[in-house]
């Protein structure tokens, strides 16, 4: 009987055991408050589109909330809030579907930023260009943390559909967002 009993301890005391390495591989966001669900982000400057018609300028904003993270995982969430307005030169930028973001722990408190799924367009005097990220994630730039966090922009964007003169090519988005909440935020492995 002592021999189940010491058994049965031991075998609770390795789940145990197995639950916290697992947790401790997850990527997780987390701000100085402790895990951080959501974050709100606007663009310092302009978020730049440089296709082959055009150089589109536009104001942004990004939130997102973070709904899970694993071993081996990085941080995943669905996009609430994907806006370009006030784009140079008569182009309209539009959010056909927001997709959702991933965030992936490199190092000291930093994140390397991909989309899934998301679908803008642009549109100018009937040129319409569609752009979409990949269904298993586009990298689209990196996560600065710390006190006063930024996206930093650096990726392409796949072409979609739309008109020839789109170009069939992936088309660069560029520019930072300035996190405005949480105010301090690290990306943990």
């Amino acid at each position: 009987m002592k021999y189940v009993k010491a058994s049965g301890l031991l075998s609770a005391a390795m789940v145990a055991l197995l639950a916290l390495a697992v947790s401790a591989s997850a990527t997780t966001i987390t701000s100085s408050e402790g895990e951080t669900p959501w974050i709100t982000a606007e663009s310092e400057g302009h978020a730049v589109l440089d296709n082959p018609i055009a150089k589109i300028e536009c104001r942004g904003n990004f939130s997102g909330i973070v709904q899970s993270h694993g071993a081996g995982k990085p941080a995943e969430g669905s996009v609430t809030t994907l806006s370009f307005n006030n784009c140079t030169n008569s182009w309209h930028v539009t959010v056909v579907f927001s997709g959702w973001f991933s965030v992936k722990a490199t190092s000291g408190g930093n994140g390397e930023i991909s989309s899934e799924s998301a679908t803008i367009e642009a549109t100018r005097f009937g040129v319409s260009c569609r752009y979409r990220t990949g269904l298993f994630g586009t990298k689209l730039g990196t996560l600065t943390g710390g006190s006063f966090p930024t996206m930093h922009l650096s990726g392409t964007l796949p072409f979609h559909s739309g008109s020839f003169l789109c170009g069939e090519g992936a088309t660069t988005l560029t520019g930072s967002y300035r996190v405005i909440f949480p105010f301090t935020l690290t990306v943990d492995p």
